[in-house]
């Protein structure tokens, strides 16, 4: 059984406008990462090594049956094998990257430059474990079966006669690494759950408590005190603290110190007496990097599960072709690198604005700097005195 002319025709213009539409998402990333700092965070530079995985499967993926017709031995019908077989499965390896970094952050407490050493071992292993199988399936044939690139329907890739070999080494590599990167997400979120119920009853005080017989209100003090920065030092606050890949702290910082002192007041209903729990303060950047290496995740599953029911489907019925499934799979599987640019675009809405007025000089009369002084009631995270220097207080949330 075998599909008809308009069908196949359906899957080639399928593929390639997918195919087109994650070209666009990756140059995005690409583009706007080299141009501006403000998207150097950490998540976003493992979405920014993805991307060249992403653009190479694109450039197979839009090849589409033009290489099964110039035949299964032809240069174009391996390379373009090839290239699948190595850089497909290699984004779903860089969400496990992304769901690593999360666990490092919150139970071994990992700052954004011990993250940042992480890169390299995380390149080598997105890109070199799948290259493995790449590259040797390029030498090997037997007389039985021939060689294992050849066509595939959708494009060339492993063919049906070695078709325990797309389980073994893509499908069954791809969702044991869906499997550990949902186990760490778990694990996150009982942590996240836990520390939260802790947050709540730490932040929800009685506002007054009877203590023998007497009303008893809780009474605070706030005291900042400041000195005046030389004036060779910089008074622009965007320049106090710097974050990303390659952080540059400088010096030129206006030092202040808060003292917050607790009144007279019942002693186990005062916050300030209470044991802070820890990693309260850190977690809530921390919180956010979780949010966003999740929603890649989920766009991971978007991805795989259509194609891995094809798959499944395939073994079950080797003598059969279900058009709809293959036409799902040609939709999903191309479009890794439109979900990623997606979910870079959404999650750094505010650095795409700040890019926009950079270019068009939008809104630059009615922007008004934040005052360097200015302290936020969520840069104090908690305790009864806090002392340093506002690049300090700014590294705690810095935005992961």
């Amino acid at each position: 059984m075998s599909f008809s002319v308009a069908q196949l025709y359906s899957l080639e213009v399928t593929e390639r406008v997918t195919s087109v539409l994650s070209l666009v998402g990756t140059s995005f990333i690409i583009a706007t990462f080299l141009i501006s700092s403000e998207y150097h965070k950490p998540i976003n530079l493992l979405v920014f090594y993805a991307s060249f995985g992403n653009i190479i499967t694109n450039v197979a993926t839009l090849i589409s049956r033009s290489s099964i017709h110039a035949g299964d031995a032809s240069p174009l019908c391996q390379l373009q094998a090839f290239l699948i077989q190595m850089f497909m499965p290699a984004d779903s390896l860089w969400t496990l990257a992304m769901a690593c970094n999360v666990y490092l952050v919150f139970f071994k407490k990992y700052s954004s430059a011990q993250l940042k050493k992480l890169e390299w071992k995380y390149f080598l292993a997105c890109y070199g474990l799948p290259s493995v199988t790449a590259i040797a399936f390029l030498f090997v044939q037997t007389k039985s079966k021939g060689k294992i690139y050849g066509s595939a329907t959708l494009w060339c890739w492993i063919t049906p006669k070695w078709d325990s070999l797309r389980v073994a080494s893509f499908y069954g590599p791809v969702w044991l690494v869906v499997v550990i990167t949902f186990l760490i997400y778990i694990i996150v979120g009982i942590d996240i759950f836990k520390k939260r119920s802790q947050l709540r009853k730490f932040s929800h005080p009685r506002p007054a408590t009877a203590h023998r017989g007497t009303l008893v209100s809780k009474t605070t003090k706030v005291e900042v005190t400041s000195e005046p920065a030389p004036a060779h030092r910089s008074r622009n606050p965007r320049e106090l603290c710097r974050t990303g890949p390659n952080p540059s702290p400088v010096p030129s910082y206006m030092e202040y110190s808060i003292t917050i002192e607790s009144g007279p007041g019942s002693e186990s209903d005062s916050p300030a007496e209470r044991p802070l729990p820890t990693g309260i303060g850190c977690n809530a950047a921390s919180w956010g990097y979780t949010r966003i290496a999740f929603i890649f995740f989920v766009a991971l599953l978007v991805t795989w599960v259509p194609s891995s029911v094809n798959r499944v489907y395939s073994l079950a019925h080797p003598e059969k072709l279900n058009f709809p499934m293959h036409f799902v799979a040609s939709l999903v599987l191309p479009l890794q690198g439109f979900w990623n640019g997606l979910i870079y675009f959404t999650t750094s809405l505010s650095e795409s604005k700040k890019l926009w007025r950079r270019y068009t000089g939008a809104g630059s009369r009615h922007s008004s700097p934040r005052n360097s002084g200015e302290i936020l009631v969520s840069d104090v995270y908690a305790g009864r005195k806090y002392s340093g220097s506002e690049s300090q207080i700014s590294s705690n949330r810095s935005n992961y």
